[in-house]
């Protein structure tokens, strides 16, 4: 299992409750992101904002706007599990949280460029396979001895 501390972002860009929205929608739009959470002067995620809830939503600060359902992960849950998930719950990402507090964040790019520049290579005979999680045994020689490797970038 690979855990998402090893995937996630760190540096997350973040808004407080009492962010306007103009500043929130220059924000996303100048750092090309699709949303970020929104925490507490504490450092507790209170909420999550969207592209979608900036222009689709009445309000003059975040959590006018926000999405209060916060679907999270802690930085040792699987990349694996984090991607069903994503899936699962139709979300884009999901905060990191250790002891209650924000660590990081893992989005669905997160998850893609992992599986893009990493694969399970055999250790016999040379076989790989792009996954999220650790094949049984190696498709060609039934062997269980596999590893990660990144992924050459032509492949």
């Amino acid at each position: 299992m690979i855990p998402v501390k090893e995937v996630m972002t760190r540096n997350v860009i973040t808004f407080r409750e009492d962010t306007p929205l103009d500043e929130i929608a220059l924000t996303l739009a100048s750092k090309r992101i699709t949303g970020a959470p929104v925490v507490s002067a504490e450092g507790h995620v209170v909420g999550i904002i969207s592209e979608t809830d900036v222009f689709s939503k009445k309000g003059k600060v975040a959590r006018d706007i926000m999405s209060q359902r916060v679907v999270s992960v802690s930085e040792d849950t699987g990349i694996d599990e984090a991607a069903r998930l994503l899936i699962g719950e139709r979300i884009r990402r999901v905060p990191v949280i250790k002891g209650g507090k924000m660590v990081g964040l893992l989005s669905r790019s997160d998850v893609l460029e992992f599986f893009a520049k990493t694969r399970w290579t055999c250790d016999v005979c040379g076989w790989w396979e792009r996954s999220l999680e650790r094949p049984e045994r190696c498709h060609s020689c039934s062997s269980t001895d596999l590893h990660l490797e990144r992924a050459d970038p032509g492949h």
